[in-house]
């Protein structure tokens, strides 16, 4: 399996893979590991050179996309909320491969594959509810990944989705709370259990989300004056630190 990798010392990226003849092949691809442009070159010529690998044996049929689909997810994600995520993302895929009768990874095309974002954001659900262009890219983006993994398992020749080049739309801004606002909820909020207003302070003066405030008392230093957020979105890999604001100290005491 081809694969790319840096040295000490050189800009560039190293690629690895197996020639013809079956033997190690060691080179430099001559694109600069600091270039965002280079690197997505080098990982696209990384894909060609793993396709070329598989190209070598005989490539098998798939009963299904289900069958192998779900527990790629399930060895690929290493958090619940991600592999829900995904999974969600992928009964969509799932019905347009359906609605297209793409019953095989191997009828997949990049033209094709496009066709899925006028597909998704023109459905409408039985609220009647659409989804933007962002989530749209995001499911093709998953499905690029899939397809990556259908190569490998031997259900397709090569992966047409491998260098995705769509512009996502700019997020929409946040409003944020007002004063008034602020003090309406923090009135709402005296009738509550009291971690609903600690949790409250912490996600209003960090600005993390409802279900990072549920950190444990050792992740609070008084000492260093910090408060460390162990299970951000991302998993425990994305762990951050932030000064401890002043408003907090009488809570988290």
């Amino acid at each position: 399996m081809a694969y790319l990798y840096r040295k000490l010392r050189s800009p560039f990226w190293y690629v690895v893979y197996f020639d013809s003849d079956k033997k190690e092949v060691h080179r430099s691809t001559g694109l600069r590991a600091d270039s965002p442009n280079d690197t997505a070159k080098a990982k696209s010529l990384r894909a060609e050179l793993e396709a070329k690998e598989h190209h070598r044996v005989p490539v098998v049929n798939t009963g299904g996309w289900d069958s192998w689909v779900l527990k790629f997810l399930d060895r690929h994600c290493d958090s619940p909320l991600t592999l829900e995520r995904y999974a969600d993302a992928w009964k969509w895929l799932a019905l347009w491969l359906q609605t297209k009768r793409l019953h095989s990874p191997r009828a997949i095309t990049y033209r094709v594959a496009l066709e899925y974002l006028d597909w998704r954001i023109c459905y409408k659900k039985k609220s009647g509810k659409t989804v933007g262009r962002n989530t749209a890219i995001m499911e093709l983006k998953l499905l690029a990944m899939i397809m990556g993994e259908a190569v490998r398992l031997g259900y397709a020749d090569a992966n047409p989705l491998v260098s995705l080049k769509l512009k996502r739309d700019r997020a929409a801004k946040k409003p944020e709370l007002t004063d008034d606002e602020i003090r309406e909820i923090r009135a709402s909020l005296k009738s509550e259990p009291e971690w609903m207003q600690t949790a409250f302070e912490l996600s209003l003066h960090t600005g993390c989300r409802l279900r990072e405030t549920r950190i444990p008392l050792e992740c609070v230093n008084f000492k260093e004056d910090k408060i460390t957020f162990p299970s951000p979105k991302g998993g425990e890999d994305r762990a951050f630190s932030i000064p401890m604001p002043s408003a907090l100290r009488s809570l988290c005491g």
